[in-house]
């Protein structure tokens, strides 16, 4: 059947033998993505006019925000500059429930820009992205805001010299462990991270099993005897100030590698894996060798952690994210006295409160003029689209949440009929959400996929580049005729089990890929039209495009402005 041939009667249009795609609601306009681009606190628009236009085309056509070339991200294997981003990584993701998450990028973006962009900086925040891009913020211009913030993406540019907060923070749940095993021995895991912080910190490897430590300081040399007697290892005294502990080979094998090919020392990136309480003990660790820990009364206590390995300083900074609190990465001029680091250059980690990790800024206006500006930027940006929508990102070390595109606040909700194959291919996609029709409970219907003689083709080629040909009209008669004797076959073999009383979850087993499924999907716009640039391609297999055709016939009818500007944007999704 081909595009011209489909039918529109009542939100429903008729695919291929015996299915269908209908609009079961709709939750769109382009009005939402104008509204959703030009959010502020103070109004929203009831009408479209020429300029709302402009805007979509514009987003469509610049896609989304970006950050300049001196902000890093955070991924899986931990920060890197954009510049050095591929686009394969796992990248760190803030959840609508708050939640730390690694995601793949849907794709990569990075341009060519020259124009003006939005500075934000705070004593806790630096960043630098174009007017366009979504920041996550809460507006602090009404009390309720102020206690309460409510934290949603908008343009930078609605925020511009206006009150507001960011936030820092996400809760990470992490791996669960009560205890690790080494050679078969379950060592206790709070206080062995412990002590692993402060091998990190202050601990030597020797050629045997065993790691030292030459401590001086009492507070040091209690924390170590503490987290060794609870960690069932042995510490021996060698003179003054030399500890020793014999450790296990597989315990020797978690210590070695806390230095990094050029013997610097780091975390081991497995343990940042864990979740948040065995973190805070490795934390403890770390702030118990080269940290200090300022308490003041009434106010809450101040955490810093200098090193002279800039690699370890930004792990400590994902380990404060992931232990529910936020950090800063700065060079640290060292002064004569002023510890043990000789001529390295320092790096300080300054762990933040609860309080600075959600920075205000713009609460006067005279913190408005220092705290935010519009500067010329003539180079690369960057930015990865992720599921989540929100990235953490730094810029001169300052950690904050932030995110991007306008083109989620509407939805669709389809239902829609297809055959099995045609609907795991569609749910392959990962966009929207799926509720389907369930065969262990309902019984299946016997009408199954049949193509037409036009639709029985051959395949040709290699994987990744197959063309189709069509067969002979006698091969093509045949082939349906034996997909109806395979179908009737495995229906009355279905229907004989239920009558017999095998369960319909277990009968079920017996149905081939071409029988019809129905299910309900809900997406917004944005997902919507990366389904459409994907399975409405000469590329798709010849079915889904089908339906794809649908879902786009009703994409042009309820936001017209946006369908136009993404077919001129050679139907790529923003």
């Amino acid at each position: 059947m081909a595009t011209t041939d489909l039918v529109l009667t009542d939100d429903t249009i008729r695919v291929l033998d015996h299915g269908f795609v209908r609009l079961d609601d709709v939750m769109a306009s382009d009005l939402s993505v104008a509204n959703a681009a030009r959010v502020s606190f103070a109004r929203r628009k009831e009408e479209m006019d020429d300029a709302d236009a402009g805007l979509i085309r514009f987003l469509m056509r610049d896609r989304h925000g970006c950050y300049d070339d001196a902000t890093d991200v955070l991924t899986a294997d931990g920060w890197k500059p954009w510049p050095s981003v591929s686009g394969d990584e796992l990248f760190a993701t803030r959840s609508r429930e708050g939640r730390l998450v690694y995601q793949p990028a849907l794709r990569l973006v990075r341009k060519e820009f020259r124009g003006h962009m939005i500075g934000f900086k705070g004593m806790s925040i630096d960043m630098l992205v174009t007017p366009d891009h979504r920041v996550l913020a809460s507006s602090t211009t009404t009390l309720e805001l102020r206690s309460g913030p409510c934290f949603s993406l908008v343009p930078a540019s609605s925020v511009l010299w206006r009150g507001h907060r960011h936030i820092a923070t996400a809760a990470w749940p992490g791996v669960e462990a009560e205890f690790l095993t080494f050679d078969d021995m379950y060592v206790p895991a709070l206080p062995f991270l412990a002590l692993v912080g402060l091998f990190i910190g202050d601990g030597h490897l020797g050629r045997s099993n065993q790691i030292s430590f030459h401590l001086r300081k009492p507070r040091e040399i209690a924390f170590l005897e503490a987290s060794t007697h609870a960690s069932k290892l042995e510490l021996r005294r060698r003179g003054a100030d030399k500890f020793v502990i014999p450790v296990l080979p597989e315990m020797r094998a978690l210590f070695a590698s806390c230095y990094d090919e050029d013997r610097e020392k780091i975390i081991p990136r497995r343990l940042l894996w864990l979740e948040q309480n065995l973190l805070g003990a490795l934390l403890d660790g770390l702030l118990n060798s080269d940290g200090s820990r300022h308490e003041r009364p009434g106010r809450a206590d101040k955490l810093t952690y200098s090193t002279t390995s800039p690699k370890l300083a930004d792990q400590v900074q994902e380990l404060a994210l992931k232990v529910g609190r936020s950090a800063s990465v700065r060079p640290h001029l060292a002064k004569p006295g002023d510890g043990h680091y000789g001529s390295k250059p320092r790096w300080r980690v300054a762990i933040y409160s609860a309080r600075n990790t959600r920075p205000a800024l713009c609460r006067t206006r005279e913190d408005a003029e220092h705290q935010m500006g519009v500067e010329n930027y003539d180079g690369l940006i960057h930015c990865v689209e992720v599921p989540n929508h929100t990235l953490y990102v730094r810029r001169n070390g300052y950690a904050i949440w932030s995110g991007n595109t306008p083109f989620e606040h509407n939805a669709f909700r389809f239902h829609i009929r297809s055959p099995i194959f045609v609907a795991r291919e569609w749910m392959r996609h990962r966009v929207g959400s799926f509720n389907e029709f369930s065969m262990r409970y309902a019984k299946a219907t016997d009408e199954f996929y049949v193509p037409e003689a036009d639709d029985v083709r051959s395949q040709v080629g290699k994987p990744g580049a197959y063309t189709f040909d069509p067969v002979e009209p006698e091969l093509a008669e045949q082939t349906r005729e034996a997909l109806r004797d395979v179908y009737e076959h495995a229906y009355a073999t279905y229907e004989r089990l239920v009558e017999a009383g095998v369960a319909r979850e277990v009968a079920r087993s017996v149905l081939p890929v071409g029988a019809y499924t129905e299910f309900y999907w809900t997406v917004n716009a944005r997902s919507l039209m990366n389904f459409v640039s994907l399975s409405a391609s000469e590329t798709a297999q010849r079915e889904i495009r089908r339906y794809a055709e649908a879902v786009e016939r009703f994409f042009e009818q309820h936001m017209p402005i946006t369908y136009a500007a993404f077919v001129a944007s050679g139907r790529i999704s923003p």
